[in-house]
């Protein structure tokens, strides 16, 4: 089965600013590649939703995390036929419950 992939806007702003971060840093190029290969990996996911670490209760109850090379994670949720990106957290930003808190109910491709 295939879900839906969803990306909730505040996680597109993020991944806006990864691109940004990279690019100032190594080049256009290389920060599109990234980016690029993100894209891939969430395509990916669509088939097989059901990796990365599950966090079963509190606040966060049900939201998954997984890594993608090594900098940069995903926080996200599965839901009946669909993928919910809620977050990305490059080089080493912290998940916090208060990022995401608003951003389990609403969401926006």
């Amino acid at each position: 089965m295939s879900y839906s992939l969803v990306i909730h806007k505040a996680a597109v702003a993020e991944l806006e600013a990864i691109y940004d971060y990279i690019a100032d840093r190594a080049g256009p190029d290389v920060a599109w590649a990234y980016i690029d290969g993100v894209r891939r990996f969430l395509t990916a996911l669509r088939e097989y939703p059901e990796r990365g670490t599950l966090r079963v209760s509190g606040p966060a109850a049900g939201l998954r995390v997984v890594g993608y090379r090594r900098r940069l994670s995903i926080a996200f949720k599965v839901g009946t036929g669909s993928v919910i990106v809620l977050g990305f957290f490059y080089a080493g930003r912290n998940i916090e419950k208060t990022v995401l808190s608003g951003r389990q109910t609403s969401t926006s491709e």
